[in-house]
């Protein structure tokens, strides 16, 4: 297998599922003795993050479109880093990474990202973004493959499919959750419903909140926990404050102990409405033995096979999720079968080792497909 010299670009300012999956995908690919590098915004999370994890980093202001510049700054940066693949995540430096891309005389191969499983308007400029800039576009499901084909109208041959992967070393059955119990004054033998989440309103937590309101008019002795933080906090907090309901949902913020936060919960819900392509959040909980609820959007029955591995439901419906809240809380065996199923699915098909795998086969296959203008024909 060739050895890479990537840069990952990302313009975003938060750090949610795309951001971690960029910062793992980093580690991983450095790790497999690959060169990589992130170009990302001053201030930004995914920035301060990368310091953390020693992964090569250079600041690039986004926050203005100076396109010119833009384009001009990541021509540099590929010199300076000798950078023959450019991985790209956000919008504005989706744009302006490509074209620098396709203007290099290193003749990079050019990577589009995309993470979500939200609607691609049909006009030129995605036609642009999606097909005829990068020479390759990597979706994190099925899904999301599908819309990136029927929207972008981007043939199937240069698009792949890689779910983010795992890490089993750090989501495992054996992470103690009493801690976080504890923390909360949560006995053991409390069931805790919870989920984890950066608060945006695609995540569809006000459903959760209406649902936790139905499954404590039957089962009050049940507790809830929604670990995470971002633009939505406020609006929860204020709607569960007016459903009376501070005694029974903890809304603790932002987390570092992920893991414990998991392992402490006898249940997982997803409550997303739109735009997920597949969860962290829930290929992690699965990973730790969880029983996962979640709604059936994006590529995530693609991971949550019903009564299998998980209960899916129709989104944006609080009486079918506390439906299925109800119905774990009452059935243990269930619970614990759905955990192993779980497990054992994310053992086979949804490791790190197998992201970094098909993303070096990935960058292999799209390169060998180039002609020698540095193009791949368009099918």
């Amino acid at each position: 297998m060739s050895s890479y010299r990537i840069l990952h670009t990302e313009s975003s300012m938060e750090l949610g599922g795309q951001e971690i999956r960029i910062l793992e995908e980093a580690r991983g690919m450095i790790k497999r003795g690959h060169v990589v590098v992130l170009a990302a915004q001053p201030g930004s999370q995914i920035l301060a993050r990368a310091f953390q994890y020693d992964i090569p980093v250079e600041s690039v202001d986004m926050s203005r479109v100076r396109w010119v510049w833009l384009i001009v700054t990541f021509l540099k940066l590929f010199q300076k880093h000798r950078i023959n693949v450019v991985h790209t995540h956000g919008s504005i430096d989706s744009w302006t990474a490509s074209i620098a891309g396709r203007l290099s005389s290193l003749r990079p191969l050019v990577i589009r990202a995309r993470h979500k499983s939200t609607r691609i308007a049909k006009t030129w400029r995605h036609h642009v973004l999606y097909r005829t800039l990068p020479h390759a576009v990597v979706t994190t499901g099925n899904a999301v493959k599908q819309i990136v084909m029927a929207q972008a109208q981007v043939h199937e041959s240069r698009v792949k499919s890689i779910p983010t992967g795992v890490d089993t070393e750090q989501f495992h059955p054996g992470v103690s959750g009493d801690r976080v119990r504890a923390e909360f004054s949560i006995p053991r033998d409390v069931c805790l419903i919870g989920t984890v989440a950066f608060f945006r309103s695609y995540k569809g937590l006000t459903f959760f909140l209406d649902a936790a309101k139905l499954v404590l008019s039957a089962r009050p002795d049940v507790k809830f926990l929604m670990v995470g933080d971002g633009p939505e906090y406020p609006l929860l907090v204020q709607q569960r404050d007016a459903l009376g309901l501070q005694e029974s949902i903890i809304l603790p913020g932002y987390r570092n102990d992920i893991p414990q936060c998991l392992a402490c919960m006898d249940v997982f819900v997803l409550s997303s409405v739109e735009a997920e392509g597949v969860p962290q959040s829930v290929t992690q909980a699965m990973a730790m033995n969880r029983a996962v609820i979640a709604t059936d959007v994006g590529s995530v029955r693609e991971i949550v096979q019903h009564e299998k591995t998980g209960l899916l439901v129709e989104p944006k419906n609080a009486e079918a999720l506390a439906q299925a809240m109800v119905r774990l809380v009452m059935n243990q065996s269930l619970r614990e079968r759905l955990g192993q199923t779980a497990r054992l699915h994310i053992e086979e098909s949804y490791s790190l080792a197998q992201m970094f795998t098909q993303t070096e086969i990935l960058y292999a296959d799209i390169g060998s497909q180039r002609d020698v203008g540095g193009r791949i024909a368009y099918r």
